[in-house]
């Protein structure tokens, strides 16, 4: 990319990141780190279409379609993986969703890659994507991981 190209990515980011965020942060119902992880999946989007050739890509209607499909696709997900669990009799509790001073106060009691994860997290506030690379997993597998680290924490708090 040249130096021109470069400036013109950086300046279309910057006017265009506010956007594509705050859209998946109201279709996201102000869940910020699922909101940042499909903003950065929208923006990986862009920079693999604009490495092949496709310049036309960078425009913020498409930017917003991509980020409404990441949303859908990730609903889609969510909901296979809550017939998976109510299949195999597990309910999730979709209503805990711990925060950095419990996970502190419990990861002690937690099992090694449920405190790596909720550490990662909830702690460092990094995003699923990052995590996933961190620990050498895919998003789907990490996301995964999450949701029994999140479960075995709830168990924890509940007992305390």
């Amino acid at each position: 990319m040249t130096d021109t190209g470069h400036s013109q990515f950086v300046d279309f980011y910057r006017n265009n990141l506010p956007t594509v965020y705050g859209y998946l942060l109201r279709l996201c119902g102000g869940d910020r780190g699922l909101a940042e992880d499909l903003t950065q999946d929208t923006w990986l989007a862009l920079a693999r279409e604009l490495a092949a050739g496709r310049t036309e890509r960078a425009d913020i209607r498409w930017l917003l379609t991509v980020a409404r499909s990441r949303f859908l696709d990730q609903l889609r997900k969510s909901r296979r993986e809550t017939r998976k669990l109510s299949a195999v009799g597990v309910a999730p509790d979709a209503s805990f969703e711990p925060d950095r001073a419990e996970v502190i106060e419990f990861v002690e009691r937690l099992a090694p890659p449920h405190r790596a994860v909720l550490m990662l997290r909830y702690v460092d506030d990094l995003p699923v994507p990052k995590i996933a690379a961190l620990i050498d997993r895919n998003l789907a597998a990490t996301n995964s991981l999450l949701a029994r680290a999140r479960a075995e924490l709830r168990e924890q708090v509940r007992r305390s």
